[in-house]
């Protein structure tokens, strides 16, 4: 049986995952302050920018993952705090911060170097809790006012008196910033290098005699519990995974897909609602000689924290028989054995383990394996 909430969070979630798949300038606008000349420049000088955010009652914001550029420079603060800084408007630079619970400013003081077109551009994607995301740009909402004031920066700045930003025209068709010469490089949303099956073992369980031994037939159960540290939250999974002879995987309670593969491996990205603690089943098949399960996980946070990453290796746990429930994120394992090691990478007799460059959709489970409501998979 399923938790009614694992499901009811999980259909929140799937309503707004197309607004965390990608981070881009997409709907903001080129700003700066009221009286632009008519040639189009502005003079050279320091102009600075507001705009407050406080979260819907009830809605509580973990981070902001923020996409800017200025033209020429800029040094952004969120509640206060010093982020970053950037001085060439053709590079964008990616942010992510932690927010609190309560109102929350962002504040960028920005330059012209000289008398030339001037103009900010910004994007913040702000992750919640519950799943759901809410999208800041740069337009007319923003405040400007030209010069620098003691204290812009943080929230109890009053900024009332201050005019509303101008808005010069939206990315990416506005002039002077939609020359060729002018094209804006955005840097990739991670630098995360993903999983890699290279410090991966195959896992078994003690009908192993040897590496790569023949083991009875059937099916087995295996289970990993990940805490992510700290309290962090994470809130996607990449995960590479092959089976001699097959599998069905289950993130959460929720069914990923199938494969029955073990020289080329199934290669999944689950998205699932923020949490900090995760649970990979696998419903594991032998129909003969040799068996194994061969994979490894990338956790992606939500907090700004650092990924987590982890592979199947002696620390998972298995059972001889597949019991009920055993991919309930609150299925008792504690009376279950640890995994038995067969090998890493390349070993005996099953060799190097490709992963295919496209990610492998959702699909059924397997014959005999538990059903359970579909997880996110992004094909």
């Amino acid at each position: 049986m399923y938790h009614r909430y694992t499901i009811a969070l999980y259909l929140l979630f799937a309503t707004c995952i197309s607004c965390v798949l990608g981070q881009n300038f997409t709907g903001a606008n080129w700003i700066w302050i009221p009286g632009r000349a008519a040639d189009d420049t502005y003079p050279a000088g320091n102009v600075t920018f507001r705009r407050d955010f406080t979260a819907a009652n009830g809605k509580v914001p973990i981070s902001v993952n923020i996409l800017i550029t200025t033209d020429n420079a800029f040094t952004l603060y969120v509640g206060g705090n010093l982020v970053g800084s950037g001085n060439t408007f053709t590079s964008a630079h990616r942010f992510c911060v932690p927010l609190m619970n309560g109102c929350n400013v962002f504040a960028i003081a920005a330059q012209n170097f000289a008398p030339s077109p001037a103009g900010l551009l910004a994007a913040f994607q702000i992750h919640y809790t519950d799943g759901t995301v809410d999208n800041i740009v740069t337009d007319g909402e923003w405040r400007a006012v030209n010069g620098t004031a003691a204290g812009f920066e943080q929230c109890a700045f009053d900024d009332s008196s201050w005019p509303a930003a101008f808005v010069e025209g939206p990315f990416p068709t506005t002039a002077p910033w939609n020359a060729p010469q002018n094209a804006i490089s955005i840097p990739p949303e991670t630098q995360d290098p993903g999983p890699s099956l290279q410090s991966a073992q195959w896992i078994w369980t003690n009908e192993v005699t040897g590496p790569g031994s023949s083991v009875p037939e059937g099916s087995r159960a295996f289970r990993k519990t990940v805490i992510v540290p700290n309290g962090g939250l994470v809130a996607q999974a990449k995960i590479f995974i092959a089976t001699d002879n097959a599998f069905t995987l289950y993130v959460n309670g929720l069914l990923v897909g199938s494969g029955g593969s073990f020289t080329v491996a199934n290669r999944y990205v689950v998205n699932f609602p923020p949490t900090s603690r995760v649970v990979i089943a696998v419903y594991a098949t032998n129909a003969g000689g040799p068996a194994g399960v061969f994979a490894a996980f990338d956790l992606a946070t939500f907090d700004c924290s650092k990924n987590v990453f982890f592979v199947t290796d002696g620390s998972w746990k298995y059972n001889l028989g597949t019991p009920a429930g055993f991919i309930d994120p609150d299925f008792d394992d504690s009376t279950w054995s640890l995994a038995v090691t067969e090998g890493g990478f390349g070993a005996t007799p099953w060799g190097a383990t490709t992963v295919p460059a496209a990610n492998s959709p959702q699909s059924p489970a397997a014959n005999g394996a538990p059903i359970a409501p579909p997880a996110d998979v992004v094909a």
